[in-house]
């Protein structure tokens, strides 16, 4: 069993089960929530690893639930150009320095916290046209790069799929097949980086019990929840933490 002060044993146990609570109560962007969160008492390299074998396991246990809704075409669409994401993704970690990566998290979470915030206080997503396929193909590379250095790649792919009309249960399930095929390379560049550690690796095995209830939880209490104000006090915490890394570092 990994050994962690107090307050990192309630930090990893908090991610794991915000991860599963966020994942089945807040969809895309729970990485913008988390990521800052973990970084108070550690690492960026860390934080990533970490919420990312999470998410890792979700995608693992809910693969029977969501095997006949995603899109074919489009996944295939933007996995490619995902799979360079993480390629560079990777390669940025091998030579990034802790407090510029710590920054970069902070203005990739702050970009996309504002977004999703934004659209929260309209009520609604921007108008996005339907677009022409090469342009999700040229938006796979971020989509990756992001999902690597972030934990917040979903987001940018969502517009693009509202724009296309997908119906929200094809989105959710063809958001689900992207990073179930994704997360194997994920892990594969942390590892390269030397990211991924044992200790990083036995923290989110020890903590399933607490990411799977979340899962539950989350399941339990999204009907009674006011969505619109969860949204904003879920996006709050992001905004907070994305800027305290940005200045910070």
């Amino acid at each position: 069993m990994p050994e962690f002060t107090p307050l990192e044993w309630a930090l990893i146990l908090a991610g794991a089960f915000g991860n599963g609570f966020l994942k089945r109560t807040f969809g895309a962007g729970v990485g913008v929530t988390l990521m800052p969160v973990l970084t108070v008492a550690f690492s960026a390299k860390f934080s990533l690893v970490y919420l990312a074998l999470c998410t890792t396991w979700v995608d693992l246990g809910i693969a029977r639930q969501m095997w006949s809704y995603w899109d074919r075409r489009f996944t295939f669409i933007f996995f490619p150009g995902m799979v360079i994401g993480v390629a560079l993704g990777g390669w940025t970690l091998t030579w990034i320095s802790e407090s510029a990566l710590r920054a970069l998290i902070g203005a990739i979470c702050l970009a996309i916290a504002l977004y999703q915030t934004i659209v929260e206080l309209r009520g609604r997503p921007p108008e996005v046209p339907r677009l022409p396929v090469w342009i999700g193909i040229c938006l796979g590379p971020f989509s990756g790069l992001s999902a690597t250095l972030a934990n917040a790649g979903a987001t940018i792919l969502m517009p693009i799929m509202v724009g296309m009309k997908i119906a929200p249960i094809r989105m959710i399930g063809t958001i689900w097949a992207l990073f179930f095929l994704l997360n194997p390379m994920r892990v594969a560049a942390y590892w390269k980086a030397e990211a991924l550690t044992a200790t990083v690796f036995g923290a989110s095995l020890a903590m399933t019990p607490f990411l799977w209830a979340g899962v539950r939880t989350g399941k339990w209490l999204q009907p009674k929840l006011p969505q619109k104000a969860f949204n904003l006090t879920v996006l709050s915490i992001a905004l907070f933490g994305s800027l305290r890394l940005l200045i910070a570092g």
